[in-house]
């Protein structure tokens, strides 16, 4: 076999190890059946039929014992489309790297624990903010795109929150929806938003709702 075809396998299998390939979903209001049942009463994660699909759910290595795992949730739309501060909060990383491509990592402060908190979003086809910028949520940082080896050319925003500090601190972003535990809730410009305890709002547009 030659080196060519044993490095296309390996960068294939990569992809699928990583965990961040997105299946062919409809486009709206679908979430992907692998989210975990988050919610108190242990009912599905709620998912609003106007905000773009979550196409891969969270399952970290540490919880699944596997060798790979997937640290955050998949959204699916069109190339470009506007990607948005989930929460308030200071821009500490805006960058490209091989594997995950464009990407920026936003702190949001302390939780009520005294811990720190960050989202992150990946496979970014352009960044809009840099380094030290102050964000206010919903504002757009970036782009959607498919940049990075691990976005196996498909398009979609892996979205992250992390908790702490070390490199197993990823927490399931359902957790924190501002409408709730499991709520998927899509930000709008004329609601007014409580920001403590820290919660999200979906980092990207919902049609028909007014974000800008």
């Amino acid at each position: 076999m030659g080196l060519l075809k044993i490095g296309l396998i390996g960068l294939i299998g990569l992809i699928f190890l990583a965990g961040c390939v997105s299946m062919l979903v409809k486009p709206y209001g679908y979430v992907t059946v692998d989210a975990e049942r988050v919610r108190p009463d242990r009912r599905p994660v709620y998912m609003p039929d106007n905000a773009p699909s979550i196409s891969q759910g969270y399952r970290p290595k540490r919880l699944t014992g596997q060798r790979s795992g997937h640290e955050g949730i998949d959204i699916i739309d069109k190339s470009g489309t506007p990607v948005l501060a989930a929460a308030p909060g200071v821009v500490i990383g805006s960058y490209f790297e091989l594997l995950f491509g464009s990407q920026i990592e936003i702190a949001h402060g302390v939780d009520e624990k005294g811990l720190p908190v960050k989202t992150r979003y990946l496979h970014l086809r352009k960044r809009l903010v840099k380094k030290g910028d102050v964000v206010v949520r919903g504002q757009q940082i970036g782009e959607l795109g498919r940049s990075g080896l691990l976005a196996g050319g498909i398009l979609h925003l892996h979205y992250e929150v992390r908790v702490g500090f070390g490199q197993n601190n990823s927490i399931n972003p359902h957790m924190f929806w501002a409408d709730g535990i499991g709520v998927v809730t899509c930000f709008d410009k004329n609601k007014h938003w409580y920001d403590l305890p820290f919660n999200t709002t979906y980092p990207v547009p919902c049609s028909g709702v007014d974000w800008q």
